[in-house]
């Protein structure tokens, strides 16, 4: 059930969405790693919502201002609409230079006249219930697809914005004390390995041999 006051619209109302069309002859030789270039960003880059950055390809910079519509920004979202569907990033930084393109099988999403908080959206992208209409909507048998026009038509559900960002606050929170308590299990997990290494090899005693 949502709430009488939520407004429920077809995304590609309240949103825009880009993505490459076409790359006008790029060359294989033109990505590099100067990070002094532009980066190229692409769905392989994607981990938990963020991006690997120091994985990043660069391009020369004429490339990087074929394409302005996708030159990436802060408080941008990114989805995956081939292949491996529905991954999904939040920028909330772009590190030196701070310019960003984004290669073919991505689309970018920015909010049209205010209509929603981007991390909101990120957020209700995320769902089981927008993973569900893409797997519906896909197209494919072995490279699987989703059309731009099919992720227009998702029905999203804003409340009003202060509502959304409390609610992307919430969730914020709560995905940095997962982030914390698994560095935490990580941290346990290497301490058991070299206690494991201590005592299976004799060099810790738990019972004098004497």
């Amino acid at each position: 059930m949502i709430p009488e006051d939520w407004i429920i619209k077809p995304l590609k109302t309240v949103s825009s969405m880009n993505g490459r069309i076409g790359w006008q002859g790029l060359k294989q030789e033109e990505f590099t790693f100067n990070e002094g270039d532009p980066f190229l960003i692409t769905g392989m880059n994607f981990k938990d919502g963020k991006i690997r950055w120091g994985e990043v390809y660069h391009i020369p910079e004429k490339r990087y201002q074929e394409a302005k519509n996708i030159q990436l920004k802060e408080d941008d979202i990114l989805m995956t609409k081939d292949g491996t569907i529905g991954k999904l990033l939040y920028v909330e930084n772009i590190p030196f230079p701070g310019k960003a393109s984004l290669n073919s099988h991505l689309l970018v999403f920015r909010p049209l006249n205010h209509t929603y908080e981007p991390k909101f959206l990120f957020y209700q992208l995320s769902s089981k219930q927008f993973a569900d209409y893409v797997d519906l909507n896909k197209s494919g048998s072995t490279f699987f697809g989703i059309t731009q026009e099919a992720i227009g038509n998702y029905k999203a559900y804003l409340p009003s914005l202060p509502e959304q960002k409390a609610i992307a606050q919430i969730l914020s929170d709560m995905d940095a004390e997962i982030t914390a308590l698994e560095q935490k299990r990580d941290k346990y997990k290497a301490i058991k390995q070299g206690m494991m290494q201590e005592l299976l090899t004799g060099k810790t005693r738990l019972i004098s041999s004497s």
